[in-house]
């Protein structure tokens, strides 16, 4: 199906859009009047092996974020997205990491769940830096929006004496991008503290 450039504008697909991050910005783009897209475990559209299913749903959205996490997923899917729409205006967010920088990454952690998750960011991010390279001259846009700590179930327990961010500060940001009229390689969020 063959959607205008309008129409296709105002369609977003979220790639783990049931909680956290990624409910809050299908929630701003709701408000908005968007139609959302909303692909997660929960619907059958697993990051890690639905990749496929995903790229078929997407086809017809001109926004993107890639808000998922597990294992190699998020960089996996990039790469199918690059492959198949680099010369599409499609718009495309995903949600890194300050975990994945070298000044983000909390050496204190030890525990190896941690220590491949903050790799796999980095990973990401490398590719994200490369791929932005690239993109210079083709109508594809992909923005790393690359939080510190979040205030989510994922970091229960975690960084307790550090400020949070909301979810909805996230959010805010991948509008800002999308609704950009200059590229935006990367966005680093911080809360400050009080």
């Amino acid at each position: 199906m063959c959607m205008n450039q309008e129409n296709k504008n105002k369609k977003i697909a979220i790639i783990g859009h049931t909680k956290g991050i990624g409910k809050a910005i299908s929630d701003l783009y709701k408000s908005k009047k968007y139609t959302v897209v909303g692909l997660s475990r929960s619907n059958g559209y697993d990051l890690a092996t639905a990749q496929e299913k995903i790229m078929e749903q997407i086809e017809d959205c001109g926004l993107v974020v890639i808000n998922a996490h597990d294992g190699k997923g998020q960089l996996n899917l990039l790469k199918r997205i690059y492959g198949r729409h680099h010369y599409d205006s499609m718009k495309v967010a995903v949600i890194t990491s300050t975990s994945g920088t070298e000044q983000g990454k909390d050496s204190d952690i030890e525990d190896k769940e941690y220590v491949k998750y903050c790799g796999i960011k980095k990973e990401l991010i490398e590719y994200i830096g490369e791929l932005q390279e690239e993109l210079v001259t083709k109508p594809l846009s992909v923005y790393d929006i690359c939080p510190d700590v979040v205030d989510t179930d994922m970091i229960k327990g975690l960084w307790q004496d550090l400020p949070k961010l909301k979810t909805l500060e996230v959010a805010e940001a991948v509008r800002y991008c999308f609704e950009s009229t200059f590229n935006i390689n990367r966005i680093v969020i911080q809360k400050n503290a009080k």
